[in-house]
């Protein structure tokens, strides 16, 4: 995508914008949107099968391993799996999984017949389905803020349709669309760098599980004394479901534990947990979804005194599918109706825990400390002796380790990107990216003049400086690793290692 001209890329953008909004067009908004809303709640279920707390060990890895597109001409393998999920859950879910097997099979062949091989692989098992669908998890929950605006016709849609109408959309161009844009932000951020119209360097921005990155996750954050006596209030969860209003409210409460520290109750994020509370509570329907009608919803946002900025994130109303993509909003209007469901709420509110807190500097310091011990425990995990230093005389350092021989001096740097605002203008999100990037190359020169303290406190010559960013920037300095790939850092300093020695490392150089 890179190798296209930005003119080009600004028409393959408009293009995909285009073919989505012509490809929705015929169809019944209502009828499409609550089709949809029925499997993205079949697509959570399949994604999070790997979290449950199963009865028997070694039910998932059998059902991990059971072909999809095979599996359509073996009804009695088929009734085994469903009778095995109707004992372990309920018989509605069994009856939504094996719809979803069904269609994925169906759709994956239909790929594969089209020669979308890579695309059809996706449904060859049930686990690589899971994957499949948790690649494209932000581009489904995208299509459902899109279709209340992008469907115009009368056509009806059948929720066992949704899947064949509506992923070849989100495969063919809304996979396209993003990475025309994110092209876009690469090209801005290389020609302010002066990297020349040649240069690919690499964004990366998601993690292995496909999720974006953020200053501290909860799974980071230590439990305080505080945050064990918000647990102790958790409710017990059916066994039989995966996904419950008391579930949900058990996650804020998880969120309010593991930021215990930094007393969430004064914050923004206290209005929307009262908010979402309630609407767990009095607004929920079969456990699961939530409807209510605009003016109720107006009433309680004024009830639960909700600021603005909250009352805006929580309703998404711009068509463009981009801008869809970018929403973590919950509710969607469809029939006069706000509808959302547990799970689009606890992302919501998981979201807004970091809307929250990211600009407080007591949480930016405190979340500093815990991503230098991520960062050495991922180290740790490839080989690297993490030795106990943090200050030598005057200087400090974050994560300072040997491996055969080499002294490996890695700074850690948290800085925040507001990646929703700053993707939105390649120009705005060039100009933040060059001066991080042109703070890192300091940095690492600074590392550099006085590298003397490390060797001669390690008694050893031989050192190599990198540095892990928490977000992704757009650089070619092979010295610059963002955390979404520190699983191969250990791969990235062997060619470092190897490599001449780089000419980012120089002060000064205006961005």
């Amino acid at each position: 995508m890179t190798a296209l001209t930005v003119p080009e890329l600004e028409q393959r953008v408009a293009l995909n914008e285009g073919r989505i909004a012509q490809t929705l067009a015929p169809y019944d908004p209502v009828t499409a949107t609550l089709a949809w809303f029925d499997t993205l709640r079949a697509i959570e279920d399949c994604i999070n099968l790997p979290h449950h707390n199963w009865s028997d060990d070694q039910v998932l890895p059998g059902l991990y391993a059971q072909p999809v597109m095979g599996m359509i001409h073996q009804p009695a393998k088929l009734q085994e799996t469903r009778d095995m999920l109707a004992k372990e859950f309920t018989e509605p879910f069994a009856n939504r999984f094996l719809q979803l097997l069904v269609r994925g099979a169906a759709i994956g062949m239909s790929f594969g017949g089209h020669g979308l091989v890579h695309v059809s692989a996706g449904f060859t098992t049930v686990g690589s389905m899971i994957g499949y669908l948790m690649s494209r998890r932000r581009h489904m929950v995208g299509m459902l803020h899109a279709l209340p605006h992008l469907c115009r016709g009368r056509i009806k849609v059948d929720p066992l349709d949704t899947l064949n109408l509506f992923l070849p959309a989100i495969e063919m161009d809304a996979l396209s669309l993003v990475g025309a844009e994110q092209a876009l932000l690469v090209k801005a951020s290389a020609a302010r760098l002066g990297l020349g119209e040649n240069a690919t360097p690499d964004y990366a921005l998601l993690d292995p599980l496909f999720l974006e990155p953020e200053r501290s996750k909860i799974t980071e954050m230590p439990t305080t004394e505080a945050g064990a006596r918000i647990l102790a209030r958790r409710e017990t969860l059916a066994p039989d479901r995966l996904f419950s209003a008391a579930e949900l409210r058990n996650d804020i409460l998880m969120i309010e534990a593991a930021y215990a520290e930094f007393d969430l109750s004064g914050t923004d994020f206290a209005a929307a947990a009262d908010f979402v509370r309630r609407m767990s509570r009095d607004h929920i329907e079969r456990d699961f979804w939530i409807a209510i009608r605009p003016q109720a919803l107006r009433r309680l946002f004024d009830r639960c005194a909700l600021p603005e900025p909250l009352r805006r994130a929580l309703v998404h109303d711009e068509p463009r599918f981009s801008a869809c993509l970018s929403t973590y909003a919950p509710f969607v209007l469809v029939d006069g109706m706000y509808r959302t469901t547990v799970t689009l709420l606890s992302r919501f509110m998981y979201h807004w825990r970091a809307v929250t807190l990211d600009r407080r500097k007591r949480y930016q310091i405190r979340t500093g400390f815990i991503f230098e011990a991520a960062v050495a425990s991922k180290l740790r995990e490839q080989g690297f002796d993490v030795q106990d230093i943090t200050r030598i005389n005057r200087h400090e350092f974050d994560v300072v380790t040997v491996r055969d021989g080499v002294i490996w001096n890695v700074q850690c740097k948290n800085n925040f990107l507001d990646l929703e605002r700053l993707e939105a203008d390649p120009a705005r999100f060039a100009k933040y990216n060059a001066m991080l990037v042109r703070g890192y190359e300091r940095a690492l020169a600074k590392e550099r003049r006085r590298e003397n303290v490390l060797t001669a406190k390690l008694d050893n010559t031989r050192i190599e400086h990198m540095l892990v960013a928490r977000f992704p920037v757009v650089t070619d300095n092979p010295r610059v690793v963002p955390f979404s790939r520190i699983g191969r850092f250990s791969e990235i300093a062997d060619e470092v290692a190897l490599a001449p020695d780089a000419s980012h490392l120089t002060e000064g150089v205006s961005g």
